[in-house]
């Protein structure tokens, strides 16, 4: 009898396992559709890049020629905990209607020695940089 009631336990155990997969499969609806539409990738915007390249190579006088005040200004406040950056890396850009958003990451210390990353996105609109984020 004992032999018996372990089978039947087991099969019952079994069963139901079996019908909550088959359960599962048949009401699945799989993986929801991004909300979000997908904006075409490009290439690291030259201008965008000058200006990393001057954040890096510590060139006030460079960043003053390629942006104007008001985007100089949106730059110190997108990088601003950071007082000395030691490494700019481009992490991406995306375009629409001529517009690029330009993604970087900046590595460097703040004032009290710490090392930080920061990310900041330039917006690109022709050979102009425009704004920051």
């Amino acid at each position: 009898m004992h032999s018996t009631r372990a089978a039947l336990i087991l099969a019952t155990f079994l069963g139901g396992l079996v019908g909550g997969v088959v359960v599962y499969a048949v009401t699945d609806r799989g993986a929801d559709t991004n909300p979000y539409a997908s904006l075409q990738r490009s290439a690291e915007p030259a201008v965008s890049a000058d200006v990393a390249r001057a954040l890096v190579n510590d060139d006030a006088k460079g960043l003053a020629n390629q942006l104007d005040s008001e985007v100089l200004q949106q730059l110190k406040t997108a990088i601003e905990p950071l007082t000395d950056i030691r490494s700019i890396k481009f992490v991406g850009a995306v375009e629409k209607s001529g517009r690029t958003l330009a993604a970087y990451v900046a590595g460097g210390r703040t004032s009290d020695g710490t090392d930080i990353l920061v990310g900041f996105v330039l917006r690109v609109t022709g050979d102009q940089i425009v704004g920051v984020n």
